[in-house]
This record gives C-alpha cells, structure tokens and sequence, in this order.
C-alpha cells in the first residue's frame, strides 16, 4: 500500500513540493492540507537608517525589497536568499540556522539593522543580536494564520496507514501534531530542524528523519529516501 504523504504548508509550497516529489516518481498518496496560511501586514517602517535588513523567510521579501531596496539583504538561507535575489536585492546568505545568520551578523558588525519577519518566529534573532551590540529593531511584516482543515480532509488523514508527516517550523509541527491525535498510522517524521522535531507533540512517530540541511531541497532528499 502507498504512504500517505501530507502536505502542510501554505496551499501554493504544499502543491510545489507535491509537484516535484511526483516529478521524481515517488509512489505515494498526497493529501495537501495547510494548517497556515500567509497574511501580509502593513507594519509603519521608517525606510532610512539602517545599514541592513535581516530576512529569516522569503514571505518577508516583497516588503523589504520595497522599503529597503538600497540595502543589502541578509537571509538564513537559500531560499530566502534566492527569492530575495529575483526581488532585485543584494543578499548574503548564512546558508543554515538562525543561529548561523546571528553569527553571520556578528562577524560582520553591522548595525543598525532592521529585522523583517512573521508573527510567529523563533530564534530570538533581533533581541541576540541587540544584546551583542548590534542594534536590531523587529518588524512583523506578515502573520502565520492557522487554518482548519475540512471534515473530510481531516476523516482521509486519520483514515492513512502509513503517513509522511514533513515539518518546516516548530509552530507546524505543534499545529499538525495536534491535529494526529486520531491516528493510527504508522508515521514518519520529517524535521526540517531538531526544533521543529522537538516541537512535535503528536503521537509518537514509528521514525523521525531530520533534514542534514535546515532548507527545502534537504527537505526533499529526506521525504525521498524513504522511497529508497
């Protein structure tokens, strides 16, 4: 019988990955069901006297490429980083973690600098970073709104006996492990990072996979491996 795959990032990721994973010949079901979905906010930011601008998630780049166009754009990592590329700024990226960007930032010694992210983050990037001497002001520039998932959708996941579970953050995974408690599958676990795996408390996964790399083609290369 087929694995379930279930796809829970916001709708448009969630069909993107399904869509590579099948280009690849992965023989497995794929429900998609975001228990998130991207809001933009409209935060007043004052555009001038910062010498860089902190970017922890590509949903963070059209509104630094806006206010901060001048500036050069330093990302956790490559798809950040990419994405901020195509919005026409010049980036730097720390290629891993929030701890690697913090270290990044510090090597460089630069300030002041401005940080563009979500409603949920992690990391404490901007208070680290002040604390070291780095004067960083935070900017929620976009929420992360829980969304339900349909009867029936919620009915077909409980119903897999055998799911791939892919988490990208610590919030998803404390918002789908929630959402499991109904079932019975044997389940792997697909960590983009060992805190979003320790932020699971669902049920207790048959196997739990962490990315070797905090980013979406790692990401990938493990959901593949258990087709191998």
């Amino acid at each position: 019988m087929k694995p379930t795959i279930l796809l829970t990032r916001p709708r448009e990721d969630a069909e993107k990955l399904a869509a590579m994973l099948t280009s690849h010949g992965l023989e497995a079901s794929y429900v998609i069901a975001p228990v998130m979905e991207i809001v933009a906010l409209d935060p007043e930011i004052e555009p001038t006297g910062y010498s860089g601008v902190v970017l922890t998630s590509r949903y963070a780049v059209p509104i630094a490429a806006r206010t901060f166009a001048d500036l050069t754009a330093y990302c956790v990592g490559g798809a950040t980083s990419t994405a901020a590329e195509v919005a026409g700024l010049k980036t730097v990226s720390a290629n891993g973690t929030a701890d690697d960007l913090v270290a990044l930032l510090m090597r460089e010694n630069i300030s002041p600098l401005a940080h563009l992210h979500g409603t949920h983050t992690a990391g404490d990037v901007a208070a680290r970073l002040t604390d070291a001497g780095l004067l960083t002001r935070s900017f929620a520039v976009y929420d992360q709104k829980e969304v339900p998932w349909p009867r029936a959708t919620q009915a077909q996941i409980d119903a897999a006996h055998s799911l791939i579970v892919p988490v990208y953050s610590p919030r998803s995974a404390t918002l789908v492990g929630a959402r499991l408690g109904k079932s019975a599958a044997n389940m792997t676990l697909v960590a983009i990072s060992n805190a979003a795996a320790q932020a699971w408390d669902g049920p207790r996964p048959t196997k739990t996979i962490i990315a070797e790399r905090p980013e979406g083609d790692a990401m990938r290369e493990a959901i593949a491996s258990q087709f191998t």
